[in-house]
Formats: structure tokens, C-alpha cells, sequence
């Protein structure tokens, strides 16, 4: 797929009208149409955005648990798009949270700045992005994989099979100490398979509806998936309100 068929696609989804684009990756199928030239590609892809005055945001989870976590330094372990944009020097800022930090990249990329030490709470990136004209892009990555908005509902609900921990990781930006105590909603049993994240459950009831646009095969990893920010965050409070359970493999 060249760089010109990609623009009309999203320019058909209207994903353009946006002012932030949080990107969810897998490019295995669309860089292999550009093995040679994989980041003139990828950065011709940023280009459709950024020259819109749209901002990304992309997940660059690292998950360090102990010890220090460095914004500029720490890789990401999420593939090759974050870490791709961790060494973007200029016009991007990555959120300090040691486990689950974010970059954002283009005009308003200072929203990740000074956000909340609980990575799914009240001041965290998923607050922050919800009514602010933002949505949702699956690119290579099939939809049904999940979500970590999901996280973000279990908090405000206080689901009952996690908690609250804070971590002693110690975070760092231009080698000087920023802070520790940075803290994540985990499953208080984390061997029992009853709540390990499913969010199948969540795929079947929403698939279908009319605000996701679908371009491509998820199972070949060829998908362009799209779809509101708001819209999707207050269909899973309501189908949350309904089975507490809807988020995990416990029937």
C-alpha cells in the first residue's frame, strides 16, 4: 500500500477531522511493501498528520516495575512505531510514568506533560483525551486484541478484582529525579485465569455498530480500524454498568 492510497483511506474515514489520533500498531503487513524504504514510509504516514495539526498519541509502555525509568532513555515494548518515535527529537513529549508512559507527537504534544501518577486515573491520559475531540486508530493491529481503556473504566468503577499498587521505580528526565510512587490498577489474583483481560466479550457486542470504520483484514494484519474516542469510552461504561465481568474470562 503506497503512502497516496493510505491518505484516501483516511481521509474517507474522516480521521482527519481530529485533533488527537491515538494510534494502536502492528506493522508487519504494511512495511512489507517497504522493506528498502520502511521510514520514508512510516514517516510520510506521520506526515498526513502532523501537517494537519493533529497530534498522536501512542502507547510506549515499558512496564519497568523497579528501579529507574529514564523518558528520554527507557525503550518502549511495544514494537516498532513507538519506539520508532522515542527518537524523534523535536515536536514530541513522552508522559513520565514508568510503566505505562505515552508519547504525543505534533501540535499539542505537551498534554502528556505532568500527568497523574495512576496510570488509569482521574488524571491520567485516558481523563485527559476524553471529550477532546480524539479517536482511535487500529493500524495492523486487530481491534478484538483490546484496549487499555478498559483499565481505565475498572478504576472509576473500582472493579473488585484489582487494586491499586504503586511501584518504587524511580523516574528520570534529563538525568534529573523526577519522582517514584507512580501507581497502576492490577489483578489482586494474578494467577487466577477467571480475570485475565478478554475482551472478546466486549468485540461482539460493538463490532458491528455504525462509528467503526473497517478497512482491510484484521487476520492478515492488514486492517485500518477507526473509531470515536467518547463514543467508545461511554459505550464500555455502559456495558460495564450492565456485566462487571465483561472486561475478563469470568462468566
Amino acid at each position: 500500500m503506497n503512502i497516496q492510497l493510505f491518505e484516501k483511506i483516511l481521509i474517507r474515514s474522516k480521521i482527519f477531522d481530529y485533533k488527537y489520533v491515538y494510534i494502536y500498531s502492528d506493522l508487519r503487513y504494511f512495511l512489507l511493501f517497504h522493506k528498502k524504504n520502511s521510514f520514508k514510509f512510516i514517516n510520510s504516514f506521520l506526515d498526513l498528520f502532523i501537517k494537519r495539526n493533529i497530534t498522536l498519541i501512542i502507547p510506549t509502555f515499558s512496564y519497568t516495575k523497579e528501579g529507574n525509568f529514564y523518558l528520554e532513555k527507557t525503550p518502549a515494548k511495544l514494537g516498532f512505531l513507538p519506539n520508532y518515535i522515542l527518537k524523534i527529537k523535536k515536536g514530541r513529549s513522552r508522559s513520565a510514568h514508568p510503566l505505562f508512559s505515552y508519547v504525543a507527537l505534533g501540535k499539542n504534544n505537551k498534554i502528556v506533560d505532568k500527568i497523574g501518577k495512576s496510570a488509569f486515573g482521574k488524571n491520567s491520559i485516558h481523563s485527559r483525551l476524553y471529550k477532546n475531540h480524539c479517536c482511535y486508530l487500529y493500524l495492523g493491529r486487530p481491534m478484538i486484541l483490546g484496549n487499555t481503556m478498559v483499565h481505565h473504566i475498572e478504576h472509576i468503577f473500582k472493579a473488585s478484582y484489582r487494586y491499586n499498587k504503586i511501584f518504587p521505580t524511580k523516574v528520570y528526565s534529563l538525568n534529573q529525579y523526577i519522582g517514584k510512587n507512580y501507581s497502576a490498577y492490577v489483578r489482586k489474583d494474578i494467577d487466577n485465569p477467571d480475570f485475565f483481560v478478554n475482551f472478546s466479550k466486549v468485540y461482539k457486542k460493538i463490532k458491528n455498530e455504525h462509528f467503526i470504520f473497517n478497512y482491510g483484514d484484521p487476520k492478515k494484519f492488514s486492517n485500518i480500524t477507526i473509531h470515536p474516542y467518547d463514543i467508545f469510552y461511554e459505550k464500555l461504561k455502559q456495558l460495564y454498568t450492565k456485566d462487571r465481568n465483561i472486561f475478563i474470562n469470568k462468566i
